[in-house]
């Protein structure tokens, strides 16, 4: 499966809403897709969510459905990813 990174831009007076709706959101959302992680992050962004999906057509469906649908979403920015190296501990 592909690895995604989608970069989320909120309304700051929704981020409670998003939070809760992000949290919502199970690991297994919908066929094809997997939910990794999500972070709270800085800067131009607010939050990234990792994921994976088994096809792009899967993760543009999952970004549009599951994280822009969600309140007070002003934009989003998702990335493919290659894993070049796992570094552990």
């Amino acid at each position: 499966m592909q690895k995604y990174l989608v970069l989320v831009k909120l309304n700051p007076a929704k981020t409670e809403t998003f939070f809760n709706s992000l949290s919502a959101i199970s690991e297994r959302p919908m066929e094809g897709v997997r939910v990794n992680a999500s972070y709270n992050v800085f800067g131009s962004w607010d939050f990234a969510v990792w994921f994976e999906a088994d096809s792009n057509e899967n993760a543009i469906h999952f970004v549009g459905e599951k994280i822009r649908s969600i309140e007070g979403v002003n934009e989003t920015l998702t990335m493919p990813a290659t894993n070049i190296k796992e570094h552990k501990m």
